[in-house]
């Protein structure tokens, strides 16, 4: 019955679509110029360049976007739109993954805000502190690199990077609202922003968001093990029979819930003029998600334990633009940022594991561009110096003294990197553009990281254009690791990169059509924890080849984008065949050839249509297609452990394979514009579930066996501008 139902959602799809491009008799509405739409940017280069010539595959969100998707955090609006996006539970925090390329931990994806990077960089942290709210109000645009980009942002990019841009009061006047609010999976979210130009043609923003997030208890978000499991009694009083495909019978934690419920805020205020741009910026968020199968609950079954993560950051950024001539200017960048991290795993009467600490940023960069007169050729170069320093008491967790883990309690270090980069731009030819790029980092604890990169883009006109593209990113470890590698073994921590080839071919028909089609391939040395020396270091090589497709159309009252990602491992290797437990894939044990934590086939598709000037409704589907590099890991896992030992640290499960089959994820929206300083917007998210319960499941990462039904909910949202 699941199969049929899995072919009957593919072919009302592929319907839909056919329909909508054979339709004649719609009223015409202004479209968008194709450079800017959701697909096009150029912000991935040092250099300008136009959008359409952009040396990378690239999303481009807008505000419109997150209004129309109802996006209730940063991660669900990334899911929705972005193709090749993957998303799943772990306790540390949702982890992301782009293009077959996710980890235990988000330090593999960089998160920037108005160019500024703010990834957590002790341990288990990366990208996190902008994507557990229900607060995107002050966002104007969001730039999405679908892969390797450390040779513009620095290391850390190895997946992708994430660049969210702020509203300025140049694009944001005057006072507007919104309240959201939502039931089945609940919460409620307030934003206010305001915006203001000055006769001096200066200009001021404010924003400020509050949400509470109860999230969506058990009846509504069913929490399920794929296997059979007595919660061990080693860790409660009375043991507790676990059943396959059943509700856990005990309580967990709300999906989606904030950490213990908590009020999350966010601000951000930024002053700008012709030459200068300053902001400031708060954030607090995080969430509660439950802890490995057998620490589930505690001594009490009726007691609810929050597990889970918060973070806070507060965050100075100043930037000064100076022209020197009509040939040569610079920006010069100033920040200081600090960032407090607090993780709950597991707690009961005698034991407690929390880590939690305090980092202190200080930031300077200088970038220089070169633009030659009477040529469309360019070049710049810059430099870059930051220091960090961890182990302050955070003030999140209430604790007394820092703690990494791994570290004795309250330990303190500092470490510095200086970077050097630069890029050209050339005209070879009437049509081709080649882009030359190279950055060179210094950590305390690596050795030199060099991240190189050599594109050439073919603009053919009427033919649509072909990107060339070689990209090296690097990353190091957290420094928390990177530290404690140091102190034991008086070295250099390994340093993990990824090579990255892709072709590109992007064509447009009558400002109607846009379609690409990109074909990649990496080589990735991965650096991860080594379960066999304990260490944090390069466990083994992998290949991967992958292929994406976009199409989107656009005429009259229609809008439609749909898109395709394929990943497919080539080849995994292992440094030390003595390592047990991985999360790549178990390849390398003789099973399958597939990635563990991926599905190798994901579908999506937006779907808009414009009534009149007031009413308008849309749709978006996700279809994640199934893991069977999952399935080869839990065969392995079962062949090879036992029940009470490490088992319980990788997937496995008992007579079905349903869990690694397909998710489907459908959402709809109603919008309504009541006046012209009003509208109102219903939501309702998850509703393949309706149908099937199983088709909203969302796996964890590593134990991909343990899964969360994700509640079918629906949510409201009133917009107000005064004085419009």
């Amino acid at each position: 019955m699941r199969s049929y139902r899995k072919y009957l959602i593919v072919c009302i799809m592929l319907s839909v679509v056919a329909v909508l491009v054979k339709a004649e008799n719609l009223l015409q509405y202004d479209l968008e110029d194709l450079s800017q739409l959701r697909i096009f940017d150029s912000s991935v280069t040092l250099t300008e360049v136009e959008a359409k010539e952009t040396p990378a595959s690239i999303t481009v969100l807008t505000q419109q976007d997150i209004i129309d998707s109802g996006a209730r955090t940063l991660d669900e609006l990334l899911d929705i739109y972005v193709p090749g996006f993957f998303l799943m539970y772990k306790t540390e925090g949702n982890q992301m993954g782009i293009r077959g390329i996710i980890s235990d931990r988000n330090n593999k994806i960089m998160l920037l805000v108005n160019g500024k990077n703010m990834n957590i960089m002790g341990r288990d942290g990366g990208a996190v502190t902008e994507r557990w709210f229900a607060l995107l109000g002050d966002i104007r645009r969001i730039t999405i690199v679908n892969g390797p980009g450390s040779a513009v942002y620095g290391p850390g990019a190895i997946a992708g990077v994430i660049n969210i841009e702020t509203f300025s009061g140049e694009n944001a006047r005057g006072w507007e609202s919104s309240f959201q609010t939502g039931v089945e999976e609940e919460f409620a979210a307030l934003q206010i922003r305001y915006g203001h130009v000055f006769e001096n043609d200066t200009n001021l923003f404010f924003y400020y968001g509050v949400d509470r997030y109860p999230g969506a208890d058990e009846s509504h978000a069913t929490h399920k093990l794929a296997h059979d499991l007595v919660n061990r009694p080693w860790l409660h009083e009375k043991a507790i029979e676990i059943k396959a495909y059943e509700q856990i019978p005990f309580l967990t934690t709300p999906d989606n819930s904030s950490f213990k419920k908590r009020l999350r805020h966010k601000v951000h205020i930024q002053y700008k003029g012709e030459n200068f741009d300053i902001w400031g910026r708060y954030t607090r968020s995080g969430e509660e998600i439950p802890t490995l199968p057998g620490l589930l609950r505690t001594e009490d079954p009726a007691n609810l334990r929050h597990t889970g993560n918060e973070s806070q950051q507060w965050t100075f950024v100043g930037n000064y633009f100076q022209t020197f001539s009509e040939t040569w200017d610079a920006k010069y960048t100033a920040s200081y940022m600090v960032s407090d991290r607090y993780i709950d795993i597991y707690h009961n009467q005698e034991k407690l594991s929390a880590k939690n600490w305090r980092e202190k940023e200080w930031d300077m960069k200088v970038l220089f561009n070169y633009h030659p007169e009477e040529s469309d050729d360019a070049l710049a170069f810059g430099m870059e110096y930051s220091t960090i320093h961890f182990g302050d008491k955070d003030s999140l967790s209430g604790l007394e003294e820092s703690h990494f883990g791994f570290l004795p309690k309250g330990t303190k270090w500092q470490t510095h990197m200086v970077s050097l980069f630069g890029e050209y731009q050339k005209h070879i030819f009437d049509n081709w553009m080649m882009f030359a790029g190279f950055r060179a980092d210094k950590h305390t604890y690596t050795d030199w990281m060099y991240s190189p990169r050599l594109s050439f883009v073919c603009n053919r006109g009427e033919d649509g254009i072909v990107k060339l593209i070689y990209n090296r990113s690097v990353r190091h470890s957290d420094d928390a690791n990177l530290y404690a590698y140091s102190m034991k073994n008086d070295g250099k921590g390994d340093v993990e990169t990824i090579d990255n080839f892709e072709i590109i071919y992007d064509y447009y028909k009558n400002d109607i059509w846009y379609l690409s089609g990109s074909v990649f391939l990496n080589d990735h040395k991965v650096v991860a924890y080594n379960d066999a020396t304990k260490n944090t270091e390069r466990i083994g090589d992998l290949t991967f080849y992958g292929i994406e497709a976009v199409v989107n159309y656009q005429k009259e009252q229609w809008k439609i984008t749909c898109s395709h990602s394929y990943v497919k491992e080539l080849d995994f290797t292992l440094n030390n065949a003595d390592t047990l437990r991985q999360n790549i894939s178990a390849s390398v044990k003789g099973y399958g050839n597939d990635l563990a934590n991926w599905s190798n086939h994901i579908t999506k598709m937006q779907l808009r249509y414009k009534f009149s000037d007031k009413l308008e409704a849309g749709a978006s589907l996700r279809i994640y297609w199934g893991m069977p590099g999952a399935v080869d890991m839990a065969d392995y896992n079962m062949d090879h452990f036992d029940t009470t030992g490490e088992l319980l640290r990788l997937p496995v499960y008992k007579d079905s394979t349903d869990v690694f089959k397909e998710s489907v994820y459908l959402n709809i929206d109603l919008q309504y514009q009541w006046t012209k300083q009003f509208s109102i917007s219903v939501y309702g998210y998850n509703l393949a579930g309706l149908f099937d319960k199983q088709y909203n499941k969302r796996n964890f990462f590593q134990r991909s066996s343990q899964y969360r039904e994700e509640a079918p909910s629906v949510s409201i949202r009133l917009d107000y501008r005064f004085g419009q």
